[in-house]
């Protein structure tokens, strides 16, 4: 029984395939994870100068915590394709909870430019602080137009919907606001929404995000905040929570699905629940425990579990005197009537260690939980010296470990439960199984070939500094898969760079400039040249030829055609002009298995009959008789050569020819012009002649146009290139070349490359993203009473390297017209031949730098001529048109 068909009837299972996070201090998983493990805590503390730069009194009641993530003023605007004004003006928490979800996407190896199916997003973020103590303060005018901007940029209804526009997702898309539970509630939904296939992906998280960023807090008796900056969950001296910056994402799919297409699953959500208080509770903000109850016990339903199978209950735990007691009261009534056992159900809460992250919350603790899982561990849960007294009756069934514990379940696979309890009464609850141990997947290929794209070439850098950094520890089965990710799983960026890398050697780039660009125009397919046997490297067939199942298949059947020895002449050249044919005609067949089509093929002395072959001209069985005859007759003499050129003229009178379908070429001599001329026996018997006469007409060089990539149909560039033992060089400059391929823009189908072998999907170093200062402040501009709503960010982006090449303006208008643009846009310096949406324009900005053109020049020009002309150069003949003659533009012309 194959590894899916064993679990073909867990269909109702979701399975988890990324995980991405920020919290202060950690930006990524394995930095949480080693957090979480080492029992630290994320708090901080002010400094004196900062209490005082932010006018906070230091009272003894005042509480120095600083739980920020920091920096939050930079962001990647052009990397998603914001001006950094539409950037400055947006909610750090839409940027964040963008952000994550980029990276949970590339950490689950798949790129929703080309993939198939329904990719959806449900997430929450928190109230938004940034417009309260940022924009707000900074507005100086009015206008539809900026009123939608402002909306789109602060509002909570766009902070799903804005990052799945930029990821390009087309499955459902909610924004889910349940205060607290929101993150987990995505969870929870977008398990149905899969289940019930209204999507076959689903990203899901939160963000949160405090403003200002150094802030304490005045605590209060018997307030919801710590009084002295710890958050003791289900400690008898808890005194509150804490609240700290935060976000997550996860990456979900139907579990058999992601057993198919050879994701990694990190763990398995067997069912969950949601439900409300209601009017049980009693106030708006107090918990309820019979809703808690109903909620985890109809989870446990769901997954078609029972209290005692669990073993650890990642629990909502903020901290708080009143919600921690509710909560261990509403999991006792939950578990106790079903076991007589204690202490077997470990009690955590990751608030103890990174804060309170509100609407992020529930996947935080999410994230936490699938981890444990996954390495099998119990970390410590810190601050609980003296555990609540409901935990000490000896009865309890769940305990707090404050060590790290090995997380042991002899006789069946590990469960958990995760709650997630929303202020307003919403409460979610998820039932976490440990993953199946996939079965390893060799890879036939001993050099692997890895290939990196970036928008920029300092983040193409990056890139290929953590990657280093990756190899280092990966093993042999990681290494295939990270080259299958990036090749398969990464969207495509104009700066690209390659790497052959085999274990014990050092990585080899392809071009040791970095920062080669992609054509973005690939108007010259490859040319490929199958060389005479004087240009071509014999080697031994071996266990090489086997590496690629393509070639390895289509030489089987080549050698099948190889014509019978004659006993005459040197056998061995004979064996080498049919072995070369079988080798080109293959290697030929691999290409086009890549999905690389040539733009024609040429071919030298004996390796015309391979390039015919492979354009489809002659039969296999055709060439190499003739190719044979040819090389004979070329290495011998008198009698003997003329008894092989006859050979020779009667194949070509009686051999089958079709019409190609591939231009074909000679580097020397007469060029055939139609499929009649290579048809004609006069051809190849001229062509036999002409080389009996000048063997040195077989040394001609590859005839190709300027730039124009050729691909040798050759395992070796030179000949005296030697073989590493175990072959595995034979195939070096074949991945060489395909690299060069790639980097140049030619489409690779990876999948054929990968023919014969089972990879997955595994997570990577995430894309480092380029950032600068997109950020409002009152005092951060003088310009803020000449803008119709906001000022600019005092930073600016450059100009976006993938843009054409730099012309700067020539007239008045031009200039007047670059300094709008660099103004409203945050970008300098802008060319005249600049397309307005690549600078991260967009028709809402349009409208109130078109209005601000049209006063500037005394001009009116409807908004759809500047949605046209798109160029400072096209806008400025429009101006001119409308001073010549007067005549309001309107859009068409």
């Amino acid at each position: 029984m194959s590894f899916e068909n064993e679990y073909e009837d867990n269909k109702a299972d979701i399975a988890i395939i990324a995980l991405s996070i920020r919290l202060p201090g950690i930006d990524t998983v394995s930095k949480f994870w080693e957090t979480i493990l080492n029992g630290e805590e994320v708090v901080a503390d002010l400094s004196s100068q900062e209490v005082k730069e932010n006018a906070m009194e230091a009272r003894s009641d005042f509480i120095r915590t600083n739980n920020n993530i920091g920096e939050i003023e930079n962001f990647d605007a052009a990397f998603f394709n914001f001006s950094t004004r539409e950037a400055s003006m947006m909610d750090p928490q839409h940027r964040l909870l963008l952000e994550t979800a980029w990276e949970a996407l590339e950490a689950a190896g798949y790129n929703p430019e080309s993939y198939d199916g329904l990719i959806g997003m449900y997430a929450g973020v928190y109230a938004n602080y940034y417009q309260m103590f940022n924009l707000l303060p900074c507005i100086k005018g009015n206008g539809a137009a900026s009123e939608l901007q402002m909306q789109i940029a602060s509002e909570k209804d766009h902070a799903a919907t804005m990052a799945a526009y930029k990821l390009g997702l087309t499955g459902p898309v909610l924004n889910v606001q349940s205060a607290c539970s929101s993150s987990l509630a995505a969870v929870h939904l977008a398990c149905e929404s899969l289940l019930t296939y209204s999507s076959d992906m689903m990203v899901c998280g939160g963000a949160t995000l405090g403003i200002p960023q150094t802030h304490g807090y005045y605590y209060q008796d018997n307030g919801l905040l710590s009084t002295d900056g710890h958050l003791r969950a289900f400690d008898a001296k808890a005194t509150g929570t804490l609240y700290s910056d935060g976000a997550g994402c996860v990456v979900l799919k139907r579990f058999n699905d992601a057993l198919k297409d050879g994701d990694t699953i990190h763990a398995v959500i067997k069912g969950s629940a949601l439900n409300n208080d209601g009017a049980l509770r009693a106030g708006y903000t107090a918990p309820a425990v019979k809703g808690q109850i109903q909620v985890i016990e109809r989870a446990q339903m769901a997954a078609g579990v029972n209290a005692e199978d669990i073993s650890y209950i990642e629990a909502h735990g903020t901290g708080t005197p009143l919600g921690d007691a509710i909560e261990l009261e509403a999991l006792h009534e939950v578990f106790a009537p079903h076991t007589g056992k204690s202490a077997f159900c470990a009690l955590g809460s990751v608030k103890s260690n990174v804060g309170h992250t509100g609407p992020a919350a529930g996947i935080v603790g999410l994230i936490k939980t699938v981890i444990a899982l996954r390495e099998k561990t119990l970390p410590p849960s810190i601050h609980t010296d003296t555990p609540h007294d409901r935990l000490m009756t000896g009865l309890s069934p769940f305990y707090l470990n404050p060590i790290q514990l090995d997380w042991s379940s002899p006789n069946q696979r590990r469960l958990a439960g995760v709650s997630s309890f929303g202020l307003g009464g919403t409460n979610v609850h998820v039932i976490l199984q440990e993953a199946p141990v996939q079965p390893p997947a060799p890879s036939s290929k001993r050099i692997k070939l890895f290939v990196l794209s970036a928008k920029s070439a300092e983040s193409l850098y990056m890139q290929k500094q953590s990657l280093q950094q990756f190899l280092k520890s990966a093993s042999g089965e990681q290494l295939a898969d990270a080259a299958y990710t990036l090749q398969t799983g990464r969207r495509l960026f104009e700066h690209r760079a390659v790497w052959l890398y085999r274990r014990g050697m050092e990585p080899e780039w392809m071009d040791r400039e970095m920062g080669r660009k992609a054509h973005s125009n690939l108007a010259m397919q490859p040319l490929f040249h199958f060389p005479d046997l004087s240009g071509f490297t014999a080697l031994d067939p071996g266990d090489w030829i086997s590496e690629e199942p393509a070639f390895h298949t289509s030489f089987i059947q080549c050698m099948k055609h190889a014509p019978q020895k004659s006993g005459r002449g040197d056998s061995a050249l004979q064996d080498r002009a049919t072995y070369a044919i079988a080798v080109q005609v293959s290697l030929f067949g691999l290409w086009d298995s890549w999905g690389i089509q040539p733009s024609g093929c040429q071919g030298t002395g004996v390796g015309l009959f391979a390039a015919a072959s492979a354009c489809g001209l002659l039969t296999v069985a055709d060439a190499m008789y003739l190719g044979n005859c040819f090389t004979a007759a070329l290495a011998t003499t008198g009698q003997e050569r003329s008894i092989w050129v006859l050979n020779y003229q009667q194949r070509v009178c009686r051999m089958k020819t079709e019409p190609m379908k591939i231009p074909l070429a000679v580097p020397q001599g007469r060029q055939p012009q139609s499929y009649e001329d290579w048809s004609s026996s006069d051809f190849w018997i001229k062509y036999l002649n002409d080389a009996l006469e000048d063997k040195a007409s077989l040394q001609s060089s590859v005839n190709n146009l300027r730039d124009q990539l050729v691909l040798e149909m050759n395992l070796h560039e030179s000949s005296d290139l030697l073989v590493e033992g175990d072959g595995a060089t034979v195939w070096r400059n074949v991945y060489r070349l395909l690299g060069q391929v790639w980097m140049d823009g030619y489409p690779v189908n990876w999948k054929t490359y990968y023919q014969g072998e089972r990879r997955h999907r595994i997570a990577l170093p995430a894309y480092p993203f380029n950032k600068t200062r997109c950020w409002v402040e009152c005092e951060d501009s003088d310009i803020a009473a000449d803008l119709p709503f906001l000022p600019i960010s005092e930073s600016v982006n450059l100009r976006p390297e993938q843009l054409i090449g730099y012309i700067a303006p020539r007239t008045e208008t031009q200039r007047e017209l670059v300094a709008a643009w660099e103004l409203y846009l945050g970008v300098t310096p802008i060319g005249i031949d600049d397309n307005y949406y690549e600078l991260g324009g967009n028709s809402l900005l349009a409208a109130s730098l078109n209005a601000h053109i049209c006063e500037r020049f005394g001009v009116t020009l409807g908004l759809e001529v500047f949605l046209e002309q798109q160029t400072v150069a096209r806008l400025a003949e429009s101006i001119e048109s409308w001073r010549f003659d007067s005549t309001p533009v309107k859009g068409g012309h």
